[in-house]
């Protein structure tokens, strides 16, 4: 028996938030890696490393590239419209999720509208109670309005930001030789660094929510893990958009970042040519912020320009 759809309205949720239609709706989807609340509510938990838009979906990627699709989009409509189907986690029945962006009081009235329960049959009104209570809809634009706020106390990314622009500059510059035997070409760099970077914003959203976990850098080396996510970009032109889109999500999650989560000890096992360079507790800025823009980048620069030679 079908669920009479009078039974099972919509959800429906709002926030506003302090910025014109064009910029909440650019956060809301180019920045969804860094604001969702993937530990609590995404298909990898602890090891999800982004959520984004890409080909007509929304996808959630695991540290080790694995990725998910939760929806295909319907309609685009910058800052206007979003209107995507909703099945995270499954291949079968789907609701539909539209978001709308409207100019109010000098910034931008979101609202969210989760309807179409009657895909799920006898377990229409289920499937709607589990999406309308307390750390559902509610939550999740709880998330969004918070990575809409300014920080006066957030942290100084310059560095970081330059140090980026640097490695992409040389990552699109191409004309790289091949690599020496046992050693990475530059699209294994690329890869490497893209996923280094989802290693990253998993601890940011583990710090967010109070549950901080292990950053490691050996998914992100393992041979295996770089062949797969070169192959599933399929051109250097797509790992470098890959890229660079991570490192957006990922200079976002670090602003959402109070002084306090920055400062907490994260235990760090870093690895380097297969040797244990660091095992426990370092802040997580000194991580993040400084080894990245003083260290990890420029020495992927230095390979690329080697390649390169």
């Amino acid at each position: 028996m079908t669920t009479d759809t009078t039974t099972a309205p919509p959800v429906i949720r709002a926030a506003w938030v302090r910025l014109p239609p064009a910029e909440a709706f650019e956060v809301f989807t180019d920045e969804i890696g860094a604001w969702w609340p993937l530990p609590t509510h995404g298909i990898f938990g602890d090891r999800a490393g982004g959520l984004t838009f890409r080909d007509g979906r929304l996808i959630e990627r695991s540290i080790d590239g694995t990725e998910t699709t939760w929806g295909h989009v319907l309609i685009w409509e910058p800052a206007e419209r979003l209107v995507i189907t909703w099945h995270p986690g499954r291949d079968d029945d789907a609701s539909r999720v539209e978001v709308s962006f409207e100019p109010d009081a000098g910034g931008t009235r979101v609202v969210l509208e989760h309807r179409g329960w009657e895909a799920f049959g006898e377990q229409a009104l289920d499937r709607r109670r589990s999406y309308a209570g307390p750390g559902a809809w509610g939550s999740v634009l709880d998330h969004y309005g918070d990575a809409t706020e300014s920080r006066c106390d957030g942290p100084d990314l310059r560095d970081l930001g330059a140090a980026y622009e640097a490695f992409l500059i040389e990552a699109e510059a191409g004309e790289f030789g091949d690599a020496a035997e046992g050693e990475w070409d530059a699209d294994r760099v690329i890869a490497h660094v893209t996923l280094n970077d989802a290693a990253i914003l998993a601890v940011c959203q583990s710090l967010v929510h109070g549950s901080p976990i292990t950053f490691e850098n050996r998914t992100c080396q393992d041979p295996a893990v770089l062949t797969a996510w070169v192959d599933a970009c399929g051109t250097r032109d797509e790992l470098i958009v890959r890229c660079r889109h991570m490192a957006t999500q990922t200079m976002a999650a670090l602003r959402r970042l109070t002084p306090e989560q920055r400062a907490t000890e994260v235990h760090c096992r870093l690895a380097h040519d297969g040797t244990i360079v660091l095992d426990g507790p370092r802040p997580w800025d000194a991580i993040a912020v400084d080894a990245q823009s003083t260290m990890h980048l420029p020495a992927h620069v230095d390979q690329l320009r080697n390649l390169r030679a």
